[in-house]
């Protein structure tokens, strides 16, 4: 694992063994799924809509068009084209009979609104859906109270397709809100599981491609579902459902989720960065190999992370950080802060960050920057001292800091 700050040379983090995925129960899950579903708008078209999500450029979305063009481009010959064309439109078919097997409309997914016949997205959605197989019994009560619980599913479906399909492109990288949808899987589920899912889902690709008949879809899409297994299924829907439900995504959704006290240690434990400030992850990618490398500004990465890598000093949070730029008088060591010294250091964390690791991501539920006396109050009694902006971690960390630099005196 590679951490990319553009700041000197990359940060190298070695995963910890031995980690444990977080296990989401089934009713958290379902109590939190609904929830983020409120906000989740359907999408009319939720092919178009998923790439335009899932892809960071029409550039993008135009290199991958033409990738999925390439791999079902029908043979030029007339009769293998003629019986391409056939098999397509019979497994069109025997979609939209499975639809209405299950008391669904005929193209219950939506996947036919650009054309008469599944195209490549379409296939891939519809092996999604299939590999999903296991949690939709619980989706449906948490999706009960919505007044199109079809256009919500499908448009998630969708979603969750392109952002897998992202890892079968040539030189794969995801970016914006498939970068925090990486980083949360990587945080919930850890590296080696993650990677496991993107090899899978190249073999289904792969199979969904050459796949004639719907026996044979189905088939690859529940051989991929028995690689994910239902916890994976549950957190993948989760933080997708959690990223597309609000406009700021992950990073304010995803301290809130259940697990995320586990996640924010896995994310640290495993790939270096902290879990609070998913949303300052600019992008991810992945070597052939298997290497992952993650772009994010330095104030996303893990305290561990910058003390494991060479000569990286450890930032203490007993004395004005390395992002401190400005600050407010502190009228005394208490907290009784008035509205306007509030505000003021939410307009300083806003402008330069939190002094210490520099996140703009203040972590709190609030939104807000934690006023941080400097220097601390049970340090330097009497004295002067000024507000700065912290976040909930480092203020958090603050508190180990002072108490054994307590016991040392």
């Amino acid at each position: 694992m590679r951490l990319d700050t553009g700041q000197d040379s990359p940060l190298v983090v070695t995963p910890r063994g031995g980690e444990q995925p977080v296990q989401l129960r089934e009713g958290e899950f379902k109590a939190s799924l609904a929830e983020m579903a409120q906000e989740v708008r359907p999408a009319a078209n939720p092919l178009r809509h998923a790439r335009r999500l899932m892809l960071d450029s029409l550039w993008h979305e135009e290199v991958y068009l033409r990738w999925t063009g390439q791999r079902l481009e029908l043979d030029s010959e007339g009769g293998a084209a003629q019986r391409a064309a056939q098999e397509c439109l019979e497994l069109t078919h025997a979609y939209g009979r499975w639809c209405e097997r299950q008391g669904r409309p005929r193209d219950c997914l939506s996947l036919l609104t650009d054309g008469p016949l599944l195209n490549g997205d379409g296939r891939y959605a519809l092996a999604m859906e299939l590999a999903l197989g296991s949690v939709w019994n619980e989706t449906r009560e948490a999706f009960k109270d919505m007044a199109n619980p079809e256009a919500v599913r499908a448009t998630l479906v969708s979603a969750m397709a392109m952002y897998m399909t992202l890892w079968a492109m040539p030189e794969p990288v995801s970016k914006g809100l498939a970068a925090s949808l990486t980083a949360g899987l990587i945080a919930y589920l850890g590296v080696d599981t993650v990677w496991s899912l993107i090899q899978g889902w190249r073999l289904l690709v792969a199979e969904a491609d050459r796949a004639t008949t719907f026996a044979e879809l189905r088939e690859a899409g529940e051989r991929f579902g028995r690689v994910m297994g239902k916890n994976s299924a549950r957190v993948f829907l989760l933080l997708t459902t959690a990223a597309m439900g609000n406009t700021a995504g992950l990073a304010v959704k995803g301290p809130g989720l259940p697990g995320a006290a586990q996640a924010a240690v896995l994310a640290e434990s495993q790939a270096g960065f902290r879990w609070v400030a998913v949303g300052e992850v600019n992008s991810v990618a992945v070597s052939a190999e298997g290497a992952f490398t993650i772009e994010l500004t330095p104030g996303a990465v893990a305290m561990t992370a910058w003390t494991g890598g060479p000569g990286s000093p450890t930032r203490s949070t007993l004395e004005p950080g390395q992002h401190a730029r400005e600050s407010i008088p502190a009228r005394g060591p208490g907290r009784d802060f008035t509205v306007a010294e509030r505000e003021a250091v939410n307009e300083l964390g806003r402008k330069y960050g939190c002094h210490t690791c520099g996140t703009r991501n203040p972590g709190t539920k609030s939104g807000d920057f934690i006023p941080d006396h400097q220097p601390p109050s049970q340090l330097a009694p009497g004295q002067p001292q000024r507000l700065f902006p912290h976040c909930k971690a480092c203020s958090l960390r603050q508190g180990g800091e002072v108490n054994a630099e307590l016991r040392r005196k």
